[in-house]
């Protein structure tokens, strides 16, 4: 398959129709995917810029191209962070960047809310914004501890959405750490403890939320 460029890549994600269901729900429809290794570098540039490359696009449609992204029932392109054949360095590297798109890009353009309190669904981003860490395949793969450092790397994303004064970005991160966990109690424990200690703005609600993902009870 011949490489495609970026630009390409970014709208064959984005840059669809708002229809009744997902676009992706039409196999048909899947974009695509370039090998493993430039699959990581797009994902890095994407997660990085993704205040700037993704302003175009509405709510909606980044709800859809990141959930296409991120789930492993639609898209294989984030095992690109789990294949050992591609550098450790530059994996962490856009694990890292996945903290940027909090900050540039659910930080801006989600609504202020705890998702896991909403009845319906107000703004569409949002979703994906709580159910990330959810569907993604990782931390702890398949509940096996396989890759650590990748682990440990997502953990740290959690730890600084935290600090983010965003309900919709906290409640996304306690959702994963409430996740992990069953295979990171310590770590959880901590980064769940200090962010309650030392937070700022944390609501009755919120706090509760947090109680429960220390305990691995959330939804």
């Amino acid at each position: 398959m011949p490489d495609i460029n970026f630009k390409e890549w970014v709208k064959g994600r984005f840059d669809k129709p708002e229809g009744p269901e997902p676009w992706y729900y039409d196999y048909k429809n899947a974009p695509p995917e370039p090998p493993p290794a430039l699959s990581l570098q797009y994902l890095r540039k994407l997660f990085s810029e993704s205040g700037e490359l993704l302003k175009g696009y509405s709510n909606r449609q980044l709800k859809d191209g990141l959930w296409y992204l991120f789930d492993p029932g639609n898209s294989n392109e984030l095992f690109c962070l789990l294949d050992e054949a591609l550098p450790l360095k530059e994996r962490l590297e856009t694990v890292d960047a996945i903290y940027l798109l909090y900050r540039d890009c659910f930080f801006n353009r989600c609504s202020k809310e705890l998702s896991h309190l909403a009845k319906v669904e107000g703004n569409p981003l949002n979703s994906i914004c709580y159910m990330v860490w959810d569907i993604v395949a990782f931390p702890a793969t398949g509940g096996k501890l396989e890759k650590p450092e990748v682990d440990a790397a997502c953990l740290a994303v959690m730890e600084k959405a935290l600090a983010l004064e965003h309900d919709a970005c906290r409640g996304s991160a306690l959702h994963g750490l409430g996740h992990a966990k069953w295979y990171y109690p310590a770590e959880v424990q901590r980064i769940i403890g200090a962010f309650l200690k030392a937070g700022k703005n944390i609501s009755p609600d919120l706090r509760k939320y947090a109680e429960a993902a220390n305990t691995g009870m959330i939804q």
